[in-house]
């Protein structure tokens, strides 16, 4: 369970961050991820749960996160995390727990698909905006 939330703690905070946008007359500046998200999907690599909660990232730079998270054939976790985030552009970086991770972050429409800078396969995390 600790790995699963220090790596959805990592994920949601480098996800929540930042947008990054891009068009056909170049790169868009990336919208600012302060507000409140709905956590509607998260993979550890690879392996997908379903997921409920809220994540919220502030303009003081922190973030938090309250939810569950369900593995298949595995039971509901619970999760509540506090940290802090970081954007440059479309790059994310989360803190939980003094720990930092490196997030890509790829909009669609009110949704944004986190994926960790990682080896194969990659962590991913998606939100709605709410």
């Amino acid at each position: 369970m600790r790995r699963l939330i220090s790596n959805l703690s990592v994920a949601l905070c480098m996800s929540m961050t930042a947008l990054g946008c891009g068009g056909d007359d170049g790169p868009e500046q990336a919208p600012s991820m302060v507000g409140d998200w709905d956590f509607i999907g998260f993979s550890d690599a690879g392996v997908e749960a379903t997921t409920t909660g809220t994540v919220v990232f502030r303009a003081d730079r922190s973030m938090s996160f309250d939810g569950t998270v369900t593995y298949p054939g595995e039971n509901t976790e619970e999760l509540a995390v506090e940290g802090t985030y970081e954007q440059t552009g479309s790059s994310l970086v989360l803190t939980v727990e003094g720990e930092s991770s490196t997030w890509t972050m790829a909009p669609s429409g009110d949704e944004v698909l986190l994926t960790q800078v990682e080896a194969a396969p990659a962590n991913t995390i998606r939100l709605r905006r709410q």
